[in-house]
């Protein structure tokens, strides 16, 4: 194995992403302990204002080399260890190590360029949607506890990552796929950032918690399309006999991608997320062995067994006469659902497909209204969905 292909290898080592655990609600605050909750939000809109600021600099540098421009790597260095590097590190340190390494890399000049370009845009966006993740929980909490303040605060940071990260990403996806109007995730991940404000707005833990879901797991839709398409591109780019360093880089956009799904993929099953990593490792896979069919069948096992987790999950909540529980799961499910459309269409045919879709609405449907016939509706979409594995 060459030297760039053993840099790889340490890069890929380090793809396990750690959990990002629920904040726990702040105790009640004296008057002294405001004052300094006031101090540390301010710090925290501050450092995540800089990060997005940062994120935009790096982004924009890394972009000259599509133009055919020198890139500016020691800059690239500078600005996410000077202002990102910490942050990153606390929240997801393997994700930190792989932007590390890729950077150590192209210094070293182990790492080919456009590999380390995508590694550490992919790695940044990666690690903005599990600090998404980490803020929509803080939001939950503040909203449960009362505090209107604390939760639009968190939103507003939400949405603030949303409009520089997310949907420029999720409008590349809907035009890759040609999502409009109510398929269109860039509207989505809105919708879901106007329903949760809404729902602080009516002191609706409950609300807030299903709109939640329309947010993150459209975000969560985006990151999984993209990693799908990636494994296309390779294909059809080995098929045009298109350059190897154009192919690895594509690989590696794959992977990127995948950083930020990956623990929640491996949720559904470890065994083939396990795979999708192996397929976007170019120290493992050559861009010849990349198969679109095969990595749309790993990701569509992963997420269908979450799918039937979490009908699993809404039904037992629903016999518990849980019914905000029961909204939460069902909507997880079904974003889930939605985010599975183009590998249902290639599979069930478009006709089939809709039928699905409109059963999924009904099924929630019915866990809103504690109707037993959810039971009998989940199982007919459960056992169409044993179609795809």
């Amino acid at each position: 194995m060459n030297k760039r292909l053993k840099a790889v290898s340490i890069l890929m080592a380090a793809g396990l992403l750690a959990a990002c655990g629920n904040e726990e609600a702040a105790p009640k605050k004296t008057a002294k302990t405001e004052t300094a909750a006031a101090k540390t939000e301010q710090a925290t809109e501050a450092t995540l204002a800089l990060e997005l600021e940062t994120f935009s600099t790096i982004k924009a540098e890394l972009d000259r080399a599509k133009e055919g421009k020198t890139v500016d790597w020691k800059k690239v260095q500078s600005l996410y260890e000077e202002k990102m590097q910490k942050n990153v590190g606390q929240t997801a340190p393997e994700i930190e190590q792989v932007i590390s390494s890729a950077i150590a890399g192209i210094q070293s000049q182990e790492l080919d360029a456009g590999v380390a370009r995508q590694l550490i845009d992919k790695g940044m966006q990666s690690y903005f949607y599990k600090l998404q993740k980490s803020t929509q929980n803080t939001a939950e909490e503040a909203v449960k506890a009362g505090n209107k303040d604390e939760a639009e605060k968190a939103l507003e940071d939400i949405s603030s990552m949303a409009t520089t990260v997310f949907i420029p990403t999720a409008e590349k996806r809907d035009a890759s796929y040609g999502f409009k109007n109510e398929e269109s995730i860039a509207q989505a991940i809105n919708s879901g950032l106007d329903a949760e404000k809404s729902a602080i707005a009516a002191d609706s833990a409950a609300d807030f918690g299903v709109a939640k879901q329309l947010t993150d797991k459209s975000i969560y839709r985006t990151f999984y399309l993209a990693a799908l398409g990636y494994s296309q591109k390779v294909e059809d780019g080995v098929k045009a006999k298109a350059d190897q360093a154009e192919l690895q880089m594509e690989q590696a956009e794959g992977y990127g991608f995948l950083l930020a799904i990956e623990e929640s993929l491996a949720g559904g099953d470890e065994a083939a997320t396990a795979r999708l990593k192996e397929i976007y490792d170019i120290s493992k896979t050559k861009p010849e062995d990349v198969k679109y069919a095969e990595v749309e069948s790993l990701f569509a096992k992963a997420l269908t067994a979450k799918i039937n987790g979490y009908h699993t999950e809404a039904q037992a909540a629903l016999d518990k006469k849980e019914v905000d529980t029961a909204r939460v799961e069902a909507m997880e499910a079904n974003m889930f659902l939605i985010a599975l459309k183009p590998t249902l269409t290639g599979k069930l045919g478009e006709a089939e497909t809709k039928k699905l879709l409109a059963e999924a609405n009904t099924w929630y449907a019915q866990i809103e209204k504690e109707d037993e016939a959810a039971k009998t509706t989940s199982a007919q979409i459960v056992e169409t969905l044993k179609s795809l594995n």
